[in-house]
């Protein structure tokens, strides 16, 4: 049963080797036995001839004296297990008869010497099973190690796919998509997709898909091969971008952007979904390369884990600055505020943005932590500006919610006397998600003259709801709806919608990453009333270092 246990996981190597072993264990316990039977055998017969010279009866305390002197003995052995090695030798005395058996020293020495020998041959085919298997091991290792490249590939010129190989056999893939484009309103996307995913992976274990309120389809895709990671993701990214193409006839594969994950048993569900996330973000800030994908392996985990550790070690002792992306009134012809933007000094990335960490952030105490600290620096740099300068900071969403950073956010931003001077910037999608908890917080912001702008806009506004807002003193467009817009009729039409909706609302527009002079000319004719991006001027540094 041992053998079979342990034989059963094993490969087919391992397992002649311990049938081999077992088998020699087997032969040599054969031997031994046999070796001590003809032993005994002799001393038998010697006795027996010594037994045959005595004509009268033998004194019992001499036949016994006798007897082990030859490794006899008169009586049996109490034990059952020795004694079924037992077999009685018999003599004779004179004209009497008598038996005799081996005596029980002998008979511990024959059973002391197969347990041992058990136990050598045991232990042999245990460390010579753990050796093969490493050996195994680190020759597929060897193998990976030279088929790992680190190689992208076009494929027809509208994906790149950056895959390193993994040693699972067996992963489990994970992806995220997001495109710059509606789905029409009588389409139920949750069902919509889960079918036609269905149909096409039904050779897969399992295929889910599930569509979130943020507009991003989520996709778990298992069991596969590790030789079929490449093509499925391909797939997958055709499968997605063809089930949109049927409801827009003029997008393109570049407008389908997807960031994925594959990995083994037992992997951190929190960490596939960071990677899966950060390969998406790669994915979106480039223009040719419309799939990412990153596998999940020890040293990734190990990186993860440590990553929100050194980040806010980096928070902690000041090693981060403030950038000021500057916003242009397209009618006053100048700059009317400034977007904080945070930089971190990483010991070994250098200066990394708040984009690229922050989804490696997941514990609530460390965003509250890094978005004071954000805040008490603008507050800073605010506080060495003339009135009338205005600085925008975006906070996390999840300290949005939360009463205890609020009531502090309050606090400092009476004790700086510049509160007016200030914007907190929201995601448009959040609001509408908990707009009943942000109306009575943008009321009490209200009260101190600090505004609110509502960010992230990529489709038309909700007019009935936003009506009831005092504060909100502008609207930001999502850069995926500014990107390119000279060309794309659609997203024109969206922009000519929101921007008649925001005047309806007394509401500026403005523009968010506008970078080159075709963009400008387009939202300037549309009647966007202002923007930023690179076409106009870089994040500028603070004159400050932060608390350096």
């Amino acid at each position: 049963m041992f053998h079979f246990a342990l034989t059963k996981h094993i490969a087919k190597r391992e397992y002649v080797f311990l049938v081999a072993w077992s088998i020699l264990l087997l032969v040599s316990n054969l031997v031994l036995i046999q070796s001590i039977s003809t032993w005994i055998d002799e001393e038998s017969q010697r006795l027996d001839a010594q037994l045959s010279y005595y004509i009268v009866p033998i004194p019992p305390q001499e036949l016994g004296k006798l007897a082990n002197q030859h490794g006899f003995s008169v009586f049996p052995s109490n034990d059952a297990f020795i004694s079924w090695f037992s077999s009685p030798h018999h003599f004779k005395v004179g004209e009497h008869s008598m038996s005799m058996y081996p005596s029980p020293l002998i008979n511990k020495g024959l059973m002391w010497f197969i347990w041992v020998n058990t136990f050598i041959f045991g232990a042999g085919a245990l460390f010579g099973t753990i050796y093969l298997n490493k050996r195994k091991r680190h020759v597929e290792r060897r193998k990976v190690s030279k088929q790992l490249t680190h190689r992208t590939r076009k494929d027809n010129g509208e994906s790149l796919v950056n895959i390193p190989v993994t040693t699972e056999q067996q992963v489990t893939m994970f992806a995220m998509f997001k495109w710059r484009c509606e789905l029409p309103k009588h389409i139920e996307p949750q069902s919509h997709f889960s079918v036609t995913l269905a149909k096409c992976f039904n050779k897969y274990q399992y295929c889910s898909a599930k569509y979130l309120s943020s507009g991003t389809l989520t996709v778990t895709l298992g069991t596969l091969g590790k030789n079929e990671v490449e093509q499925a993701i391909k797939r997958l990214h055709e499968v997605v971008y063809q089930a949109l193409l049927a409801f827009r006839g003029d997008l393109s594969r570049s407008a389908v952007k997807c960031g994925a994950c594959f990995y083994g048993e037992s992997a951190d569900q929190t960490q596939v979904y960071q990677i899966a996330r950060s390969s998406l973000s790669i994915a979106q800030n480039h223009v040719w390369q419309h799939i990412h994908m990153l596998p999940l392996n020890h040293t990734l985990a190990e990186s993860l884990l440590d990553a929100e550790v050194h980040i806010m070690e980096d928070i902690r002792a000041g090693r981060f600055v403030l950038f000021c992306q500057p916003l242009f009134d397209f009618k006053s012809q100048d700059v009317i505020q400034s977007e904080a933007l945070l930089r971190v000094r990483h010991k070994t990335l250098g200066l990394i943005t708040a984009g690229q960490f922050i989804h490696k952030i997941h514990h609530n105490e460390h965003l509250i932590e890094l978005d004071k600290a954000i805040v008490r620096q603008a507050l800073k740099v605010l506080s060495k500006e003339p009135r009338g300068f205005s600085v925008s900071v975006n906070l996390h969403v999840v300290n949005w919610s939360n009463s205890v950073f609020l009531n502090w956010l309050i606090g400092a931003l009476k004790d700086s006397g510049r509160a007016s001077d200030v914007t907190l910037e929201l995601m448009i999608s959040d609001y509408y998600q908990h707009k009943g908890y942000f109306e009575q917080f943008f009321s009490s912001l209200l009260l101190l003259g600090t505004n609110v702008v509502l960010d992230h806009v990529n489709k038309p506004l909700d007019v009935i709801q936003l009506q009831r807002l005092h504060n909100v003193t502008g609207i930001k467009l999502a850069f995926e709806l500014i990107h390119g817009i000279n060309g794309c009729a659609k997203r024109r039409a969206v922009v000519k919608q929101i921007v008649g909706q925001a005047k309806k609302l007394q509401v500026p527009v403005y523009a968010v990453g506008v970078e080159t002079q075709d963009e400008f000319n387009c939202i300037k004719r549309l009647g966007v009333d202002g923007a930023q991006g690179y076409f106009f001027s870089a994040p500028l540094l603070e004159l400050e270092n932060s608390l350096n």
